[in-house]
């Protein structure tokens, strides 16, 4: 198909690869930039990160009312726009101060796209149509990953900034185009009893809230992604010292360390795609013991990996069981996504599906400092041993929700009477 297409699965699987493409090419080395070129200290390194989790954590709510009250793609697109200025402002101003701000402008356009684009691409195929449109969204956005990885490492050798904004401003691009491009057939705003946009806004994070607490099942994933954020923020922020520090990076056939990032990235994303693919091909969306229990398997998977990896001493070992714990996290995502999404109603999807992305940035800022305190007083090792034995509590909740109701309930009058105007 052409880009001049507006068919809404084309459009859905360009803004996926598209952003991952672009968002490799600038995170592959954006960490180095910020140490080689910014010369910020691990507690700067720290703060940038908490900035951005406590942006995410604060506007993930009202953003996603936004997108259920005026535009899913009035939000998709402003927020590609923002994610593009924020890493444009960072990589032209190598300063602490520049860095955190660019993590406010760049958090505010995550949240803003977050949940909108699920919940925008299922008004417009339907529920059972975007689960599976999730996993081969996921294949393809790692796939385009990859090549992000070998444009970013080619860039920064020739300048470090030099990914980031060239990223930067490829998600401007991105956002335009999706402007664009969009179609809001399937949309329907929430109800006005005023024209009053604010008002309609809280009265869906109102409504949303009375979904989450009458669904055990919403809880039961609410809280399933708080314990991810508070394990993953540990293994992303420190993987790359335990290579560098505890494991050793040899300077085989002349590669230099931001080099064997790129490599240890792209083999993380070849095994996901690999295992997304699988999982697409066996795995029932529809059946929720089939679900729960492959992210059950897949949780206790990445936990022993996790692990594994805090113990290695030898490179390849070490390089082995990282590439499965990522791919672990990659299979994860959009399985627990579409599973999510079959609970939720149509008229607050957006709103509830930034609320699961608050509680993954809950679970982070509250993991990030913990898990810091453990690597600066105890060690690197010990510190990812910790995030790994965090995991394992996700274990019992998943055991849990076995038992709970699967399909969607609108237990809210005025939720069902949305419900049934559709």
């Amino acid at each position: 198909m052409s880009l001049r297409s507006k068919d809404p699965t084309f459009v859905y699987l360009v803004l996926q690869a598209g952003g991952s493409l672009f968002f490799r090419v600038l995170a592959t080395t954006n960490l180095v930039y910020q140490v080689e070129v910014a010369h910020l200290d691990p507690l700067r390194l720290l703060l940038v990160g908490t900035v951005l989790e406590l942006t995410c954590f604060v506007f993930q709510v009202p953003t996603g009312a936004f997108a259920d009250a005026i535009s899913r793609r009035w939000a998709v697109a402003i927020g590609f726009g923002l994610v593009g200025a924020g890493f444009i402002l960072e990589g032209l101003v190598p300063q602490f101060t520049a860095i955190a701000m660019a993590q406010v402008i760049w958090g505010v356009g995550a949240t803003l796209s977050d949940g909108a684009d699920d919940a925008w691409i299922t008004d417009e195929v339907g529920v059972d149509q975007a689960g599976g449109l999730f996993l081969r969204a996921s294949q393809l956005a790692q796939a385009s990953g990859l090549l992000g990885i070998l444009i970013g490492v080619g860039l920064a050798t020739i300048r470090l900034n030099l990914p980031i904004l060239v990223g930067g401003a490829l998600y401007v691009l991105l956002g335009v185009y999706l402007f664009f491009a969009m179609t809001e057939t399937g949309y329907h705003a929430i109800p006005r009893q005023r024209r009053d946009p604010i008002t309609d806004m809280f009265t869906g994070i109102r409504a949303s809230l009375v979904a989450v607490r009458n669904s055990r099942l919403i809880v039961i994933i609410l809280a399933i992604t708080v314990v991810w954020g508070l394990s993953g923020e540990g293994i992303d922020r420190l993987n790359q010292v335990h290579f560098l520090k505890d494991v050793g990076l040899p300077s085989f056939a002349g590669l230099a360390p931001v080099l064997w990032f790129g490599v240890i990235s792209g083999g993380s994303t070849l095994i996901g795609i690999a295992t997304t693919r699988i999982i697409r091909r066996r795995l029932d969306l529809q059946d929720h013991r089939q679900v729960t229990q492959l992210l059950f398997a897949v949780t206790a998977a990445r936990a022993l990996m996790a692990a594994g990896f805090a113990l290695a001493t030898n490179l390849a070992v070490a390089i082995s069981f990282f590439w499965v714990a990522s791919a672990m996290r990659q299979a994860f995502g959009p399985v627990q996504r579409a599973w999510l999404n079959r609970s939720l109603d149509p008229a607050n999807r957006a709103t509830l599906l930034s609320v699961d992305g608050q509680a993954d940035a809950l679970g982070q800022i509250a993991g990030g400092p913990m898990i810091g305190a453990i690597g600066s007083g105890v060690s690197i090792r010990a510190a990812l041993l910790a995030s790994a034995a965090l995991l394992g509590a996700a274990l019992p909740l998943l055991a849990r929700s076995l038992t709970a109701t699967s399909h969607r309930q609108v237990l809210d009058p005025r939720l069902a009477e949305m419900g049934k105007g559709r």
